[in-house]
């Protein structure tokens, strides 16, 4: 390849929970898995190394472009500069052997990936695999920018300027199946037909007739943007590892549903005891409207009263009643004081007496 052709790889530094559902990192790291002894055919910069190295895994990098390869370091136990148009796997990794060997959009970029597949068949362990993202050529967009005689490349995307093999579903099963190994899971990342992303062409949807764009939109493989796969070689290990895999996915399945399972019955426990102490508070929301309407009674029956008290103290009659209580009163002090006097007198005139007789003596 000419060194033109070389691409600058963005620095990402990238997290697994920051990847969507739909990126093909992310469903290739999940067919990789954790704990492997990986080769990256492609590495960059290493942003996939160095999210295989947060599992756990160990990992040997193949990179065309010496830039990217020198930042790639930093993830990989080894980077290798090479171009694999050009070089034998042989040459560049012997005595090496692999868990998984990893080819992230990087196929369609070689003139023979048939026989870097076969090649890579020699690095494999007994249990290994691959594992591999390619675009998808029968795109929608694709179809119908044909329709409109465009097939413009384009510095990223499905027609990437760098892309020397073009792949349909058919011809992915086909390259892998003639490279010896059989398919033992195909996902896909989707892009709508119409998506304004730069990596498929820009498609007006306007100017088409309905049906046209009816029957692409029909096909299951229209909003396909890339195929991710896991394949075993055609081999008694092989058949026998897919095997393992996919007994080790059903036990981690039953895992998850039994923990679904689990947090479901939680769930409606919870559920259960929110709605008890929902009765519980609607029971206590009644009592306190009851007790705030005994209230509001009360204050009612003790504002009547106080009307009542107020215009019985402004009426004549209790005017009168107030001055008669009073005159009472005043009545009842003065028979006291009458009554307190007469002994007083009688002493007066007690004393007198005898203060004549003691003189008249």
């Amino acid at each position: 390849m000419n060194n033109s052709w070389q691409k600058d790889y963005p620095l990402q530094d990238l997290t697994e929970e920051g990847l969507d559902e739909n990126h093909s990192l992310r469903k290739m790291l999940r067919l990789v898995g954790e704990n492997k002894r990986v080769i990256d055919f492609g590495c960059a910069t290493g942003y996939f190394s160095q999210l295989l190295t947060k599992k756990g895994c160990r990992v040997t990098g193949v990179e065309f472009n010496p830039d990217a390869a020198k930042f790639a370091e930093q993830y990989c136990e080894q980077v290798i500069v090479a171009d694999l148009d050009l070089v034998s796997l042989a040459e560049i990794l012997p005595s090496h052997t692999f868990d998984v060997a990893i080819f992230g959009d990087i196929l369609e970029h070689l003139r023979d990936p048939w026989k870097i597949l076969k090649e890579t068949q020699q690095l494999l362990k007994s249990e290994g695999y691959v594992v591999a993202s390619l675009p998808n050529i029968a795109h929608g967009a694709i179809r119908l920018a044909l329709l409109q005689g465009r097939f413009e490349y384009t510095a990223l995307g499905i027609l990437d300027n760098t892309h020397l093999r073009f792949f349909t579903r058919k011809t992915v099963e086909d390259l892998f199946e003639r490279s010896g190994y059989f398919l033992d899971i195909i996902d896909r990342t989707k892009l709508s037909i119409f998506s304004e992303a730069p990596l498929i062409p820009h498609i007006d949807k306007n100017v088409f007739d309905k049906k046209v764009i009816e029957q692409i939109e029909q096909d299951e493989e229209a909003e396909t943007f890339q195929f991710v796969l896991r394949s075993f070689p055609k081999t008694q290990e092989g058949n026998y590892a897919a095997l393992n895999e996919r007994y080790s996915n059903l036990i981690q399945v039953e895992r998850s549903q039994l923990q679904l399972q689990q947090t479901q019955t939680e769930l409606e426990r919870s559920l259960r005891q929110a709605s008890l102490t929902q009765s519980q508070l609607q029971q206590t929301q009644t009592e306190l409207e009851r007790s705030q309407l005994q209230l509001q009674r009360t204050q009612v029956e003790l504002e009547r009263s106080q009307a009542t008290i107020t215009s019985m103290q402004t009426s004549k009659f209790w005017k009168l009643r107030t001055k008669w209580f009073k005159l009472k009163q005043r009545t009842k002090l003065f028979n006291l004081i009458e009554k307190m006097s007469k002994p007083v007198k009688q002493l007066r005139i007690n004393l007198f007496c005898f203060e004549k007789e003691q003189y008249d003596r």
